[in-house]
């Protein structure tokens, strides 16, 4: 699984130390003791106990180096390129091949490096790959482990240790590749869930400041132009646009906390008002009453429409006219709103506006229909219409 820096570093900040991960592969290096003592005692040649302890110690080396390879594979911070065939396979070669001369190039022959190539490839393919190669690992064994004589208590005892140590890594393995991807998982849900709440208060703010706002520059250009003509009517103008701008402001607030829902009812009368204001002719058809008993979510996705609609018709349509439909059976719940004017940005089939757009997401979530188009005779239309035979969802 591919993972981002701060994925990683999150994921590496819970683990150990690298060195203490290294003792995966490092505590079984004791297995060479006994046979390094048994080599020494047996007083071989002095030129034949350096080549063997030297090809102890290139095992060794190359067998630090493949595992720490592995460490760091583990502990990586940042996505890597998958690793090519040569790079896996080629340490396994090695390894395998040390082992065999290890075995074939000493009396008694060394078995114990098995232990440690087991280790190494049952912690570098995965456990379908590693199966096979562990089993044909375990033949040439007991191939090596005859063609030495080898007593049968001595090649049964390290093919023992070769699938117990093997089982053991593997399962390690395992543990922290799992424990990494649950960290990744866990920090992509989070970081998801981050960015759902930013677009749902986006779009909360959206919707609350740009249907009031609309209606306080409505109100204070009227206000404007009645100064000299109508000064008590432009006072009352100004009056409403202060209690607008302190609704605003509560809603926001409230809307920021997750506590406010709008009313279906609430929204009819908001819609009157601001068309009112602008002269647009309005109309209501259906029973308020009636909608204000659905579920809260579907009649907070209605009052929405409402709010989306009647703002769009003020900013875009230029209309003289606008008619709001609310219907409702045992199975929909619907709002249409539509207008004689121009809708001149407004009139696309899909939705591109902000507005427009996060209305849609709210719809889909509760598996609604959403129509935004201009009508065939002028003007535009949108209708939502959502199914109400289902439980309350946030």
């Amino acid at each position: 699984m591919n993972s981002s820096p701060d994925v990683g570093e999150s994921w590496q900040a819970k683990r150990s130390s690298p060195f203490f991960l290294w003792l995966i592969w490092i505590i079984w290096l004791p297995f060479l003791v006994p046979d390094s003592v048994v080599l020494i005692q047996a007083q071989p040649p002095l030129p034949r106990l350096v080549v063997s302890l030297s090809g102890v110690v290139l095992f060794t080396a190359i067998y630090l180096w493949a595992t720490w390879r592995n460490v760091q594979r583990f502990v990586a911070i940042s996505a890597r390129p998958p690793a090519s065939a040569r790079s896996i396979w080629l340490p396994i070669a090695v390894l395998v091949g040390l082992s065999c001369a290890l075995a074939l190039g000493n009396t008694p022959g060394w078995l114990s490096p098995f232990i440690f190539t087991s280790s190494y490839i049952a912690s570098r393919l995965p456990p379908t790959r590693a199966l096979p190669v562990l089993g044909a690992l375990v033949l040439l064994l007991v191939v090596i482990g005859l063609l030495t004589q080898r007593p049968w208590l001595e090649i049964g005892q390290t093919l023992g240790f070769v699938v117990v140590v093997g089982n053991v890594v593997a399962s390690l393995v395992h543990s922290i590749i799992a424990d990494r991807e649950l960290w990744v998982a866990r920090d992509e849900i989070a970081r998801l869930a981050v960015t759902a709440e930013r677009l749902r208060i986006a779009r909360d703010l959206h919707d609350l400041l740009g249907h009031n706002l609309a209606l306080i520059a409505l109100k204070s250009e009227l206000a404007g132009r009645l100064v000299s003509a109508a000064p008590e009517r432009a006072r009352a103008e100004i009056t409403d646009i202060e209690q607008v701008a302190r609704t605003t402001l509560q809603e926001v607030r409230a809307a920021v906390s997750s506590y406010r829902r709008p009313t279906f009812a609430g929204e009819l009368q908001a819609a009157q008002e601001i068309l009112a204001a602008a002269g647009v002719r309005y109309q209501y058809e259906g029973d308020a009453a009636l909608m204000s008993t659905l579920p809260p979510s579907v009649e907070a996705v209605l009052s929405w429409t409402v709010r989306e609609g009647v703002t769009n018709v003020i900013r875009h349509s230029h209309a003289r006219h606008c008619v709001i439909r609310g219907t409702r059976n045992p199975q929909i719940a619907a709002v249409e709103i539509s207008d004689d004017g121009t809708a001149t940005a407004a009139a696309k089939d899909v939705p591109t506006g902000n507005g427009l757009r996060g209305l849609a997401e709210r719809v889909t979530a509760l598996e609604g229909r959403f129509t935004a188009t201009p009508c065939a005779d002028g003007g535009f239309r949108l209708a939502v219409s959502i199914p109400v035979g289902q439980e309350d969802r946030p």
